[in-house]
């Protein structure tokens, strides 16, 4: 299955990370959209039992959810999950990726020095662009949902057409970047149910 998008009046062409599709169960009638993608999460993490933080719409506009977890050693998960039960995005959240430099590599100043702090959504944006080596363009972007730490979700589309789901504060730390594709498989794991 190739994930498709349709953002901001971009028509984007339908891509593809190499993967093999995890077989869910199909929903069931009544299900809130999250519930699948909240149980696809929880179900593929290897440190069970999990706790769900938070839950949002990843910002996609196609209807996938971004779930957050606490596994059992007590480490953050980003999970991107849709209501039938893939999943395309699922990462360990334990440290800023560009290790404190994201403010000077996109010439961001502390408040406290006279620079600008109405703007963390930009902020998040212009970084997780910045990440790319080439850079590349921003489809969509929304808060993450995650109440403790709060940052954005930001979809970006590099030079080559790859899709990356990249997590980000407004104080150009990122998280978690990841490629979005085909939907992931696990291994030694049961199909959601």
């Amino acid at each position: 299955m190739v994930r498709k998008l349709a953002m901001f009046g971009a028509g984007l062409a339908a891509l593809s990370v190499t993967a093999i599709a995890l077989v869910p169960a199909a929903a069931k009638i009544g299900e809130s959209s999250h519930a699948k993608a909240i149980e696809a999460c929880s179900t593929v993490n290897p440190a069970q039992p999990v706790k769900t933080l938070g839950v949002v719409d990843d910002g996609s506009g196609i209807g996938f959810s971004l779930v957050w977890l606490n596994d059992a050693e007590d480490r953050l998960w980003m999970c991107d999950a849709d209501a039938e039960g893939f999943v395309y995005s699922y990462s360990l959240v334990y440290d800023d990726l560009l290790a404190g430099t994201g403010p000077e590599l996109i010439g961001l100043k502390p408040a406290s020095s006279g620079g600008s702090d109405d703007q963390p959504q930009t902020f998040a944006e212009t970084i997780c662009v910045a990440y790319l080596t080439d850079g590349g363009t921003v489809l969509s972007s929304r808060a993450d949902g995650l109440n403790d730490d709060p940052g954005y979700a930001v979809f970006v589309e590099d030079q080559a057409g790859g899709l990356y789901l990249c997590n980000a504060t407004g104080d150009a730390m990122v998280w978690a970047f990841e490629p979005i594709g085909d939907p992931l498989s696990f291994e030694n794991t049961d199909a959601v149910s």
